[in-house]
């Protein structure tokens, strides 16, 4: 009996060595519920965006669909099966950038079909961007939703397939909207030069938005679409208003091509810049006693407030000339060899729409042999 007994203890203590790794875990094959199970079925367990979601907003950066498995999948298996639908609506997955992340969640990129707006630059929205930003247009339809399905042919890295095949649905863009534009809200120190610029969601009804835009306080100015009717450049005539507040607003007639109206008014403000003079040459010394004065601002200057304007110790006789937002003194003789001019701007100076600079400007130079 005893002997009976020290071989049945021998043989549980033999069976439970057989049930541990080197490292005293228990193994797979007795207690496994991993990634690696070789025999249990996979299992999708979430995914991004998440089923049901409603946009805006909820795209992953490079919009880029992910699912993730719980269990180590096979690539190839996994790219085969995932589909999109509608698949006749300007957006495809990218196969060629499909593929795992890790073993267990993989990446499906959005694109838009190659013969259409792949890739815009707009060196007006995206000036705030690195050098060669691109921004690509996964051609969303407006009020669509759009299903992700994996086939049932799915497998892990044992072969273990999908008991069913899975879907999950989202509709990232549910209305018409403003999606960017410049100057942003609140900007301030804006150029009075510079256009507005508007881009939507989809492709606009360019009359419905050009009568939708409202601008306060008013000014003159026109519109054009821009990149096949994604959005819109304003630009005032001749220019704004030197440290004023303007309020954009883009009212709800506006329609994209489908006539969808834009959800809700938007607006946006900003703050224009003081007149000034930015810039100017010669300056150092060594200056050509033949040299042109140039005078540059950041409006178009009235050619009559620039001639009074302008003073200079010693005087200068010459003409001068206006070019936009420049103008330019001519000597008419050679200026005197080995002095130094000192140019004054006074805030006498103005834009043709009757604004003056804020502050006086000067700068000297002096002239050469």
């Amino acid at each position: 009996m005893k002997k009976f007994v020290l071989l049945l203890v021998l043989f549980l203590a033999g069976f439970a060595w057989d049930c541990r790794d080197n490292s005293n875990n228990i193994t797979s094959s007795v207690v496994d519920t991993s990634i690696d199970d070789p025999y249990s079925t996979p299992h999708i367990i979430w995914t991004d965006p998440l089923a049901g979601a409603v946009g805006p907003n909820i795209m992953s950066p490079g919009n880029v669909v992910k699912i993730r498995f719980d269990k180590l999948m096979d690539s190839k298996s996994v790219v085969r099966a995932v589909t999109l639908s509608p698949s006749s609506e300007w957006v495809y997955i990218d196969t060629t950038r499909s593929g795992p992340v890790e073993g267990t969640t993989f990446d499906f990129p959005l694109t838009p079909e190659p013969n259409y707006l792949p890739i815009v630059m707009d060196a007006k929205l995206d000036a705030r961007f690195p050098p060669w930003y691109v921004i690509q247009y996964p051609y969303f339809k407006v009020g669509r939703t759009y299903m992700i399905s994996v086939a049932a042919s799915a497998s892990d890295i044992f072969g273990n397939t999908l008991e069913v095949p899975d879907s999950f649905s989202f509709t990232p863009e549910p209305y018409f909207r403003v999606t960017d534009m410049t100057p942003l809200d609140n900007d301030t120190a804006i150029s009075p030069l510079a256009s507005i610029a508007v881009r939507f969601n989809a492709l606009i009804d360019t009359a419905s938005v050009r009568n939708a835009l409202s601008l306060l306080p008013t000014v003159n100015g026109t519109s054009s679409s821009y990149y096949s009717s994604w959005g819109f450049y304003w630009m005032p005539s001749p220019m704004f208003a030197p440290e004023t507040q303007y309020t954009v607003t883009i009212g709800t007639q506006a329609k994209d091509v489908d006539g969808h109206q834009l959800h809700a008014p938007f607006s946006f403000s900003f703050t224009t810049s003081p007149y000034a003079v930015t810039g100017s040459n010669p300056n150092g010394s060594g200056v050509s006693r033949n040299a042109t004065i140039g005078i540059y601002c950041n409006f178009i200057v009235d050619s009559a407030s620039a001639v009074t304007a302008f003073h200079s110790v010693p005087p200068i006789a010459g003409t001068l000339q206006v070019s936009g937002t420049a103008f330019y003194v001519s000597p008419s003789s050679s200026l005197s060899s080995q002095t130094t001019y000192t140019i004054t701007i006074s805030n006498s100076l103005k834009g043709t729409n009757g604004f003056a600079v804020k502050s006086p400007y000067s700068f000297s130079f002096t002239t050469g042999n």
